[in-house]
């Protein structure tokens, strides 16, 4: 594992109000950025989307990961990549354009060897929370296309009674037999590529709620995400969303292969407006 390397994002032990914790539980490496929220991450009703909040949550991943020395550059330099297994978020307020908003994010610790995990918080200027999220990271030796086993460094940013949420700890529901709500077909394009040359993780969500019932896509009110990623699509392919209703606002959603290959499954959960 390189050296911690400490640049420009602003660091520190304990600067967010962990008050009601003990200071053993406060997390050892933090990082905090500020931003307004543009109107390109945001729907019909100027609210942050959900794949808006996903695509912020990734950056702040990414950047903080540069910060310790092991961002994708540096990792894919020696041979090696992240990427995401699974992110889960839970919304208590969608964020409105132009409005002042913190994105802390720490790493949280590592589950075997192979899976790095990280939690965020979304806040207000003034402090009011926003959202919590908790994700999941993969090593993946790029020449193998396999998964590589963390070092055990890595645990060092991170110990037992580091805060985390545990919103990934659930398991996803299975695909269910009957017939989807919404169905959609897509063609990956040159523009959901990233850098590790398959779709980056936010376009599924994209494709996911695209099949959602029109009311609850320009109406409803987002609260919860859980997304989880199986196999990566590539310029070229052919993709199909499908989205299924479990009642009371909640939702599944699976991407497949036109066989039937599961490349990632999701729910959603959305209230009235």
């Amino acid at each position: 594992m390189p050296e911690l390397v400490f640049l420009s994002l602003l660091w520190y032990a304990c600067g967010m109000d962990f008050s009601d914790l003990s200071p053993a539980v406060r997390p050892r490496f933090v990082a905090e950025t500020s931003f307004t929220l543009a109107a390109s991450d945001c729907q019909s009703n100027l609210k942050a989307s959900l794949p808006a909040l996903e695509r912020l949550l990734q950056e702040a991943a990414g950047l903080h990961a540069e910060a310790l020395g092991v961002g994708i550059q540096a990792l894919q330099r020696a041979g090696f990549t992240w990427m995401l297994g699974r992110l889960a978020l839970r919304l208590h307020r969608s964020p409105a354009w132009r409005e002042q908003l913190r994105l802390t994010t720490w790493p949280s610790g590592i589950r075997g060897r192979l899976m790095a995990e990280r939690q965020f918080v979304l806040e207000t200027e003034a402090g009011e929370r926003l959202l919590e999220a908790s994700s999941e990271w993969l090593c993946v030796d790029m020449a193998r296309g396999r998964l590589a086993k963390l070092p055990e460094s890595a645990a060092q940013l991170a110990n037992a009674e580091t805060l985390a949420f545990g919103l990934c700890t659930a398991k996803l529901p299975p695909v269910p037999a009957e017939e989807p709500c919404g169905e959609a077909v897509f063609n990956v394009r040159r523009a959901e590529i990233d850098a590790n040359r398959h779709v980056n993780n936010v376009h599924y969500a994209e494709w996911m709620l695209e099949t959602l019932p029109e009311e609850v896509f320009f109406c409803g009110t987002p609260r919860t995400l859980d997304i989880e990623f199986k196999q990566a699509a590539h310029l070229g392919d052919t993709v199909v969303s499908r989205t299924y209703s479990l009642g009371s606002g909640r939702f599944l959603h699976s991407i497949t292969s036109p066989a039937g290959v599961l490349l990632a499954r999701a729910s959603t959960g959305f209230s009235a407006p």
